[in-house]
This record gives structure tokens, sequence and C-alpha cells, in this order.
């Protein structure tokens, strides 16, 4: 090897080590609820939250099976990362759908990768019209 592989395999092992250092140092609330509002212009809900979180909870037609879940988080750095989500409907009437978003923040990459990272989000949840609805971030 060269001597300019080696340094960068040495910054990217720099780097590596940055990113799982900055996750001890700054761990986001799992359990913070998002904002929740009614919407005015179509069947559904608007849903605001942590990590520039921007969404909506909606029904094409009230007479729809399933509510279609669309939004986008807005992270700070380019060492965010979206791990996923759940999704658990209680089997009450009406039923509570509490969806929980994974996130790992990255305070660090403030510093390093300042540029924001935008993650888009698409699913579908089957539940009635009076489904309640609750957004965990």
């Amino acid at each position: 090897m060269d001597k300019m592989s080696d340094n960068s395999v040495v910054y990217i092992l720099i780097l590596i080590c940055l990113a799982l250092i900055s996750h001890f140092i700054y761990v986001s609330n799992p359990n913070q609820e998002g904002e929740i509002t009614l919407l005015s212009t179509q069947f559904g809900y608007e849903v605001k939250g942590p990590h520039g979180f921007l969404g909506k909870i909606t029904k094409d037609n009230i007479n729809d099976e399933e509510w279609n879940f669309s939004g986008k988080f807005d992270f700070p750095n380019q060492l965010y990362l979206y791990l996923g989500k759940n999704v658990s409907i209680s089997e009450t009437y009406p039923e509570e759908v509490v969806i929980s978003f994974y996130i790992y923040p990255s305070k660090i990459g403030d510093s390093i990768f300042p540029q924001n990272k935008e993650k888009d989000v698409q699913f579908k949840i089957k539940a009635s019209n009076d489904a309640r609805f609750k957004v965990l971030f």
C-alpha cells in the first residue's frame, strides 16, 4: 500500500470510531410523542415530530380499509440513521395505533458532515376510521 491509501484507511477508521462514540454522547428519547393535528382539507391528520419530521396520516376515500402514512425526516447531518419503524394496533374499538420510529442520532456529525439528510417514510396501516393514533420518536 502506498502512503495515500494508508492515510485514507486511518481517516476512515477514525470517522467510524467517532460515529460510534457519538451515539453515547447524545441519545434521543425514544418515547418522545409527536404532535398530531386534524387536517381541515383532507380526511386525516398531520404529524410533526423531532428530527425535522413532518408527515400525514390520511385516507384517499373514507371507505378505504387502510390509512396512508407518509412523511419525511430532515436530519441535521449525514450521520443520523433511520433504523426502521414498529406499528402496533390494539384489538379494542376504536383501535389504538402506536407508530414508533427508531433513529440513531449523531451530534458529532454536525461538525464532520454538516449537510442535512432527508429520509422519506411511507407505509399503510389497516385500521378503522375511528382509530386513534400516537407517533413516538
